[in-house]
């Protein structure tokens, strides 16, 4: 994800990649024969994954089943070094050499090579008129900044936090390319000393060393899990947390979208149920294999299709739209284009659009982003002892990510497509979205509304019978608890079959059933409180 810039560096000699192998990534026909069973995912699947799936009714399939191991070992034995495999797209990542790659493509069990080239692009030697470092990501303006306030009103998190919701127990991913003296911080001695940090892998060096390479991941990160005494909060501070390094901060190339594949896999299997991505994809250091737009249906790109499974497998991926509202591509970025995905736009301290912030829609014509949270002058934690502001939807991402977890912890039952449209729903520009900042900011308060309301309409009353039913005008409708007519004043609220919220008053079921013939034909829920239990029930209006 290139940020907004405010320094620009570029190396005197930007060349491709220090490696003298090439990088393929080989995608095979299938898993036959495999040594996996979709019968025993306990072996390929963590407990806590297996659970994830189970709570959202989602069943194990054959993408979950590991990638065919006999076929991994022939490719080793024709001289082929396994990089990373892929049992989503049936894939294997390899570095070897043309020679062997052209044996390799021949093997009856190898569908084919992606791009039919090193998965990063043919290698580009380039000359700069500058000097000085590559800083795919932007800088920093870095002095004392007062709190987080702002950024966390403006989604009503205060709320939810003095709820006592604030992401304990939710295992949070961040996709990211690296998170430098993390370990070091204030910011995060809280999450270091509850050992909260349960797993963290680099897959550009294939280690399990994070804390270094780039500050980015590390400002991403706070503002989902920073306490940094009366400076800084993140939306989601008592979340555990899995840090995977995905990206490369000396290239840009396809293979970036490989180890984010690689990452989400292993987030699944470790049960994780949010993932944040700050990064985006669409022009390479090699222009030959930069994206159109129209290649950015959702469907098509690696991470697009990589986040979309994550999403399938009840994980909830929010990704940054992207900084590139300002320049000559003014589209959004993969894999915030995927259709599962929550993308999330900028917006400023009060609200309004900002400038650089990704448009859509994606190519299919899908509204993006869906939503937005503060990504201008973003308080974010980059190095002791003082928080710091960016800018950004690399940072309006996490705060958004942060937000879901705390809400996966408030409404547990959810899968993660409700919870992603229940946000959308609860956002400020519901009914008039637009293609900047999509449905708006979410409200943390409107969120607590829909949820409650589809709780309402979900958990019904057996001991509550309404009749008759169905109901037209003429009739008069009653309503019986536990065989007892109720008619003196109640508190009774109706929803539509959306969770809308269309009536609600204390009055007598006599002047109910006056309001009653307003309503339009359809089904609706009721629900009544007697005493300090509530009573739902369905019913339908003819």
């Amino acid at each position: 994800m290139k940020n907004i810039i405010f320094f620009c560096f570029l190396n005197l000699l930007s060349t491709s990649f220090v490696n003298s192998q090439n990088r393929y990534f080989v995608y095979l026909k299938d898993k036959s024969n495999s040594t996996f069973s979709i019968s025993a995912p306990e072996k390929f699947l963590s407990k806590r994954s297996i659970d994830r799936r189970k709570n959202q009714n989602i069943a194990i399939n054959s993408l979950d089943i590991p990638v065919n191991l006999n076929y991994i070992n022939q490719l080793k034995t024709a001289g082929a070094k396994i990089i990373g495999t892929s049992k989503w797209l049936n894939a294997v990542l390899i570095e070897t050499n043309p020679e062997i790659l052209a044996k390799i493509s021949k093997l009856d069990f190898v569908k084919n090579i992606d791009g039919n080239q090193d998965i990063r692009g043919a290698k580009v030697a380039t000359i700069s008129k500058m000097t000085g470092t590559i800083d795919k990501f932007g800088s920093y303006e870095e002095f004392n900044y007062g709190n987080s306030l702002n950024q966390i009103q403006q989604l009503g998190v205060e709320e939810m936090h003095k709820k006592g919701f604030t992401g304990k127990g939710v295992l949070v991913a961040v996709f990211d390319a690296g998170f430098d003296k993390a370990q070091t911080m204030d910011a995060f001695k809280h999450l270091f000393s509850a050992k909260k940090i349960v797993k963290t892998y680099d897959f550009v060096s294939n280690d399990t060393t994070v804390f270094e390479s780039h500050w980015h991941g590390t400002a991403a990160m706070s503002c989902i899990g920073a306490k940094l005494n009366a400076q800084l909060v993140g939306t989601a501070p008592d979340a555990d947390f899995a840090l995977y390094k995905t990206e490369d901060v000396g290239s840009e190339t396809r293979i970036e979208e490989v180890y984010w594949l690689f990452a989400a896999e292993n987030a699944d299997s470790l049960g994780v149920d949010v993932i944040n991505s700050s990064l985006g994809y669409y022009s390479f250091d090699n222009p030959s294999t930069d994206y159109k737009f129209e290649d950015l249906n959702g469907d098509k790109t690696i991470s697009a299709r990589a986040a979309d499974y994550a999403v399938a497998r009840g994980i909830i991926v929010v990704n940054s739209a992207g900084n590139e509202g300002n320049n000559s591509w003014n589209h959004i970025v993969t894999p915030a284009d995927a259709d599962s995905v929550i993308s999330v736009g900028a917006v400023d301290a009060i609200g309004n659009t900002v400038g650089f912030s990704s448009p859509g829609p994606n190519a299919k014509n899908t509204l993006k982003p869906e939503v937005s949270a503060r990504g201008s002058q973003t308080t974010v934690a980059i190095s002791n002892p003082n928080a710091s502001s960016s800018s950004g939807t690399s940072f309006s991402s996490p705060l958004i990510a942060g937000m879901v977890a705390s809400l996966k912890q408030q409404f547990p039952q959810y899968s993660a497509m409700k919870i992603r449209e229940l946000l959308i729903k609860s956002a400020s520009k519901y009914e008039t979205p637009d293609n900047k900042i999509g449905y708006g900011i979410p409200s943390y308060k409107r969120f607590v509304e829909l949820a409650q309301n589809l709780l309402a309409i979900e958990n019904y009353s057996e001991e509550t019978v309404i009749f008759p039913n169905p109901i037209n005008n003429e009739q008069a409708i009653k309503i019986k608890i536990n065989g007892i007519e109720i008619s003196d004043n109640q508190h009774i609220e109706v929803f539509d079959l959306n969770g809308r919220r269309i009536f609600e008053n204390t009055i007598t079921m006599d002047e109910f059933r006056t309001n009653l013939s307003k309503f339009g034909s359809g089904t609706y829920s009721i629900k009544v409180q007697v005493a300090d239990k509530m009573h739902t029930k369905r019913f339908i209006k003819l």
